[in-house]
């Protein structure tokens, strides 16, 4: 539970389409201890708005075709590259499983379709607010058929070592690697390997890979 003095989250979304931009404002507002403190409507305006206007999390579409700058990827790029620790939340309409991949590659903590937001963007941002990733049952769905992180990867939870375990699942509870650290009496530097050790045995690329892995396989 948020402190009452705790100040509220501060959240821009972004979307082209302005009857969206009210559907997010509408989704997140039901909760009180939520302030949306800019919108944009291009990718221009975004990264106009997010240079004087501080913020906790981004919640954007993924494509907002404005020129010169129509390629969503190259928006989270862009993006991850000059605020490297605001979390972004992505929402798209899209449905491939390769471009989820990619968009996941680049470090955002949540994926969400726009068919299930209002079910799902209030449950990603609690996600967020633990520092951990979310990814939308359908999405987790889409990336699994595709086989990137699927079934056929349980066999490698056997190559993992005790303390590799131990370590991913404590991440799949939302415990940070500074926590997991003191918890276990072990530095930083040592848990961090441990993770990155399992998430290569793993084939896992990043974080958001690896909270759909211990869900999926009853890990967390």
């Amino acid at each position: 539970m948020r402190a009452a003095s705790e100040p509220p989250l501060r959240i821009v979304i972004a979307d082209d389409h302005p009857i969206f931009l009210i559907g997010l404002r509408a989704v997140l507002e039901r909760d009180p201890h939520i302030s949306i403190v800019g919108e944009a409507n291009s990718p221009q305006a975004l990264n106009a708005l997010l240079q004087h206007c501080a913020c906790d999390v981004l919640v954007t579409d993924f494509m907002m075709p404005a020129e010169p700058q129509a390629d969503g990827l190259r928006l989270i790029e862009q993006l991850r590259r000059h605020y490297p620790d605001l979390p972004i939340v992505v929402v798209t309409m899209l449905n491939n499983a390769g471009l989820f991949h990619s968009i996941l590659a680049l470090g955002v903590m949540g994926l969400l379709s726009k068919a299930s937001l209002a079910d799902e963007l209030p449950q990603a941002i609690r996600q967020v607010r633990q520092q951990r990733p979310y990814v939308a049952q359908t999405i987790r769905q889409a990336l699994s058929l595709a086989g990137e992180v699927g079934a056929d990867r349980l066999h490698s939870q056997e190559q993992l070592s005790p303390r590799e375990l131990e370590v991913i699942r404590l991440l799949a509870s939302g415990m940070t690697v500074g926590a997991i650290a003191a918890h276990l009496h072990r530095s930083k530097q040592t848990v961090s390997a441990q993770k990155v050790g399992a998430m290569r045995k793993l084939g896992l690329g990043n974080d958001a890979a690896l909270f759909i892995y211990v869900q999926e396989h009853g890990l967390a």
